[in-house]
């Protein structure tokens, strides 16, 4: 997006995500769209005449656009005579469409994740990140709604934490076996994402403590994993132990038959521990002082909190 004021007067393409749209501005009949990419937003004008050449997918969805670049009060707008949705293979790099991501710090290692992932996890990972109900809102979900990564964006902060530490334990524990480093990677990428339904952005959402997030979890992928499944049923097999392993309470849950699920569930303990305060001051701190609470989920099933 940097590059659009320089490049005004130009035709372009470009591949975006449409985060908003708007009928019929004033009396002009024109259609305001809202694009985004990993670098920023900019607004899109359709006037009538290029309006039958304008497909409006769902909001949240990945379009190819053509436009011409204009300046507007020294601002970047595009002057669109054609979109289309994009389809999944389409698309080189699901990551370069997360809105606004490199204002987050998540940019490079979500690139570095899908990028890395041998086939056929990346094309998973790429129609996780371009489905409108999850990749469009996992870059502003929290992590919790009062203990860990409770900021707008926790949630991918917490998802993307740590993942070469889990890929070298993975590889030293498992030597030869990538399929076990992507799944266990992509098992704590997402072993939180159904908080989009019970945490949210910045108000948890209607109804968030009907069904638990790890339940979430497998419903907001349930399209995906069935992709996969069909094309890898070994890899599917994976993913899901790991994602069903971590639904249960810590209590309920046996020895692992499967590693991932073991170095995912740890780290995220981990992830969680540095907000709970046991650090060297707080242990040498005098008794009643400590600022450590035990967190209660470790001894309960597993809450969206």
């Amino acid at each position: 997006m940097s590059d659009l004021p320089a490049r005004s007067g130009q035709a372009i393409r470009g591949h975006y995500r449409l985060v908003g749209a708007l009928e019929a501005i004033a009396s002009t009949l024109r259609l305001q769209l809202t694009l985004a990419d990993a670098t920023g937003s900019v607004l899109g004008f359709v006037w009538p005449e290029h309006r039958p050449a304008v497909e409006l997918p769902g909001i949240g969805s990945a379009v190819d656009v053509h436009a011409t670049v204009r300046l507007h009060e020294g601002r970047a707008q595009l002057c669109i005579a054609s979109m289309r949705p994009l389809t999944v293979e389409a698309v080189s790099c699901a990551t370069d469409l997360m809105a606004d991501l490199h204002h987050s710090g998540g940019y490079l290692p979500l690139r570095a994740l899908e990028t890395g992932l041998p086939d056929p996890l990346r094309p998973f990972l790429q129609r996780v990140l371009l489905d409108p109900g999850i990749g469009a809102r996992l870059a502003t979900c929290r992590a919790s709604a009062r203990h860990h990564h409770a900021d707008v964006g926790g949630l991918l902060r917490h998802s993307l934490e740590s993942l070469d530490l889990i890929a070298a334990i993975v590889r030293r524990t498992l030597p030869g076996d990538a399929d076990s480093v992507g799944i266990a990677q992509l098992g704590y990428f997402l072993h939180d994402v159904g908080k989009i339904w019970t945490v949210g952005a910045d108000r948890r959402p209607p109804y968030h403590h009907v069904i638990r997030h790890e339940t979430h979890n497998l419903l907001l992928l349930a399209e995906h994993l069935a992709w996969l499944r069909d094309r890898r049923p070994d890899l599917h097999a994976g993913l899901v132990y790991v994602l069903e392993y971590l639904s249960l309470p810590a209590s309920a849950r046996p020895r692992p038959r499967y590693f991932p699920a073991e170095v995912v569930v740890q780290f995220d303990q981990w992830s969680a521990a540095g907000f709970s305060r046991r650090d060297l001051r707080a242990l040498i701190a005098p008794v009643g002082q400590s600022s450590y609470r035990p967190r209660a989920s470790h001894t309960r099933a597993p809450s969206s909190s």
